[in-house]
This record gives C-alpha cells, structure tokens and sequence, in this order.
C-alpha cells in the first residue's frame, strides 16, 4: 500500500540548493529484516548466549517502541532503559572493535532497493544528509563504507561505541533512542550547514521520527514513513502523520517516482 498527500507535495518546489535529508537507519534505510544492534548478535563470532540475553530484552520493551497508547515520557523512560541495558550487555560480552568489524562484514546488512541510487544522487549535487541513528554508529558507517557509499556529504549522529586497544569501553555518554533522536542532537557544524534551508525530507519507520525536526518546521517537510509492522492496525495513523506512507518493504525508487 502507498499513500501520498499530493497537495502538500505540489506546493513544495525543490532544487538542489533549498533541501537537505534526515534519515533514520535501521528499517528505514535497511530492509525490515536488519539492524544495526542485531547484526552484532552473529554466534560465529560473539557469544552464542548474548544474542538470547538480547532477545529477553527484545521481549520485554520491544512491544513498548511500537505501543503508541503509552504517554511519551513514560515511553520514553522505558526506552532509555533498555537501550542502556544492551550497551551494559554488549560490553559484558567482550565486545572487540575487531569482532563489530567482522560482524558487519558477513552481517548481510541489506538496504532497501534503490537506497545507494538515492544516496549516489544527493552526492552528486552535494545535497546534506544527516542519518539520525538510535542504532550504533560504528555499524552504520563501516556498512556504508562496505558499499562504497560513505560520502562527505553524509552525516552520522548515532551511538557510537568506544574502543582502547581493540576492546569496549563502557558506554557513558548520552543514549540517543528512538523517542529523543531530535535535531537538537546534532552538533553545530552539521547545523551551520542546514540551518538556512528551505526545505526538509525526512525518513523514518516510527511515529518518533518525525520528531527529528521540530514541529514548526513539519510545514516545510516532506516526511516519509515506512511502515512494516501492525499494517493494518496503523496504517491510518501514519496517513495522518506522514506525508508519504509506504508499506510491503518499499523501496527508494518508489520516492524518486513521486518527484519525477
């Protein structure tokens, strides 16, 4: 299914001087069968246990991120806490900088067909994009550089993972999780470089993301949502949230035929 609010998209005029692009990662930019925290659960190369202690996990808050009756604080609580629960977990386990790399490299992180066109075309004509990951840095960028796609004009505010000779560190800065990814995440030199815009295209898979930029500015933002999981329970609630809703692991050649 795919539902697109025409008008809203015929009143916005686009070049390649007046936007810039927000992206969140995991099941946005890959398909609905990989992540950048899962991917490290590989039992070749981690701890065969670690990735069933992140399945308890998974099974207790993973319901919460989707469950949308729930007050955003409170929500945004439970998040917290799990996101820092597998950080403490994935450092028990021994986690090497040597063994992430390895993990990425037989991980078959799978982007959704057309995404490395997409990105190939803003590169050209030095569009900014900004993926705003509650995912882990690390593994974002060494999956772009393995498909030859990390370019200077992408920008990654994620997790990223400490490491002192090869091995983690405890993870103590700020979790960025899927209720507080915001632009006010990003550091100044990415702003200087946005600020001036005139126009926005976000990409998400949840509700939240359309938080990445703030509410006065959703006027002049395209918003994209992929939606994969309860499609037929929120299916209307992402019409009227999104501008573009698209479901059945769409892919990005589905966007490039809305602007061409």
């Amino acid at each position: 299914m795919i539902y697109i609010n025409e008008k809203k998209i015929k009143n916005i005029s686009l070049n390649s001087n007046n936007f810039y692009v927000i992206m969140d990662f995991d099941q946005t930019i890959t398909t609905g069968s990989t992540d950048s925290w899962t991917i490290l659960q590989n039992p070749n190369i981690m701890n065969p246990n670690f990735s069933k202690d992140s399945l308890l996990l998974y099974e207790k808050y993973g319901p919460i991120e989707l469950d949308y009756s729930l007050d955003a604080i409170t929500k945004s609580n439970y998040l917290k806490e799990w996101y820092l629960n597998v950080m403490d977990l994935t450092y028990s386990y021994g986690l090497s900088y040597s063994k992430l790399l390895a993990c990425v490299k037989y991980g078959n992180m799978s982007f959704r067909d057309g995404f490395k066109d997409f990105l190939d075309c803003l590169h050209d004509y030095n569009i900014p994009v900004i993926i705003l990951s509650a995912g882990i840095g690390n593994v974002i960028t060494q999956t772009l550089k393995l498909n030859n796609c990390f370019y200077d004009n992408v920008h990654i505010v994620s997790n990223f993972i400490k490491f002192e000779d090869d091995k983690m560190l405890p993870f103590n800065d700020d979790i960025i999780h899927t209720s507080n990814k915001s632009i006010d995440k990003l550091p100044d030199y990415i702003y200087k470089e946005i600020k001036n815009k005139d126009y926005i295209l976000l990409f998400g898979d949840l509700i939240e993301d359309l938080n990445m930029v703030h509410k006065e500015d959703l006027s002049k933002t395209i918003s994209f949502g992929f939606l994969e999981k309860n499609v037929d329970k929120n299916f209307e609630l992402y019409k009227q949230r999104f501008d573009v809703v698209m479901t059945d692991n769409a892919s990005f050649d589905n966007i490039k035929s809305i602007f061409l």
